[in-house]
């Protein structure tokens, strides 16, 4: 009896037991490439169609605080409130609480002309260092924070000083970095400065035509010190109200820390260092210190164009820009800016 009652309840067991299906074989192939940190593809093209709308708030709210805000009516998308399943697809209209937001910029739906790779920009703050490396406080990859579907390592294209901020690049490209930085690259870079005191004409004049500093170069793997005038570049005076200590600088080289150290060399003390450009990339899309966003097509086309090999080889000089990758980059600290609602303001 024992034995029969067995045998019936093995059979019912069964009968409950459906086969697992089999894992699809792309899917296999792109779980092991997530899991590997080789996909740098937008998840979104691994996942259903579209953002789903608490992950479209993800700049300013967390999860939970979205799903709050979705669950309270308070989320609309094309004037129609939605509910926590919604998702978004490129052209929809996101509000929240009738401000628009600008959810796009932080949640890309197609790879475009990022390919393989994820190229950004960023607004660094003040204090941020510029290291990959998240044992050092406020490094510049905590800052930067997750970026949506994005596993591969990412590293900036040259360097700011802790107390500088404006535009530096990132990437996860390592092929494009050195390319960017070498000296024969044709590229500007442009910079707002604010010294303690009023520029004369004659130390501008000075400035413009290259004062000889010394920096820390990067040559045959090795830091060398460098003393050699600086490349004419372009400075002028800023004048804006009673503000007559601000000037404008675009270098076409990038030693270490060169406008500081330029500035020093005349009798000059920088008190504030804002870059605002890097070879014709400016900080469109950030609004405020802090703030990054994917680089457009147009801006990805540039930085190739500009890191392309050129036929005239490499240049010689004493503005030999060596900044190189953190394995990729390790780079040159260059001279950066200060946020530009900033400059100008008294600090107290």
């Amino acid at each position: 009896m024992w034995v029969v009652l067995a045998a019936t309840y093995s059979i019912a067991a069964a009968a409950f037991i459906l086969p697992t299906p089999p894992t699809p074989r792309r899917a296999v192939a792109a779980s092991a490439d997530i899991r590997a940190g080789r996909c740098a593809t937008p998840r979104a093209e691994l996942e259903p169609e579209g953002v789903r709308v608490n992950k479209a708030l993800r700049a300013t709210h967390s999860r939970r605080q979205a799903d709050q805000l979705v669950a309270d009516g308070r989320v609309q998308v094309n004037g129609a409130i939605v509910d926590a399943g919604t998702r978004l697809t490129r052209g929809d209209i996101l509000s929240l609480d009738g401000a628009i937001v600008d959810w796009e910029r932080l949640n890309p739906l197609e790879p475009s002309a990022q390919g393989e790779f994820v190229y950004l920009k960023m607004w660094k703050r003040r204090g941020v260092v510029c290291t990959t490396d998240q044992r050092q406080p406020n490094n510049i990859i905590d800052a930067l924070g997750p970026v949506p579907g994005v596993t591969d390592r990412i590293y900036p294209i040259g360097r700011l000083d802790a107390d500088s901020t404006g535009l530096i690049l990132l990437t996860s490209d390592g092929g494009i970095v050195n390319g960017l930085l070498r000296s024969s690259a044709r590229k500007s870079k442009e910079y707002i400065v604010s010294t303690d005191t009023r520029a004369t004409d004659a130390q501008i004049a000075r400035l413009a035509r290259g004062v000889t500093i010394t920096t820390v170069a990067q040559r045959d793997g090795q830091a060398k010190p460098l003393t050699a005038p600086t490349k004419p570049c372009v400075v002028e005076r800023i004048a804006t109200g009673h503000d007559e200590c601000r000037l404008r600088f675009v270098l076409q080289e990038g030693r270490n820390r060169q406008i500081r150290r330029m500035c020093e060399a005349i009798g000059l003390n920088v008190v504030r260092l804002h870059r605002v450009q890097f070879a014709d990339i400016t900080l469109s899309g950030c609004r405020a210190a802090g703030d990054w966003c994917f680089l457009t097509d147009e801006e990805i086309d540039l930085c190739r164009s500009v890191a392309a090999p050129r036929a005239s080889g490499r240049e010689q000089g004493a503005g030999d820009e060596t900044e190189r990758a953190e394995a990729p980059p390790k780079s040159t600290a260059e001279e950066h800016a200060e946020e530009l609602q900033a400059v100008g303001k008294s600090r107290g």
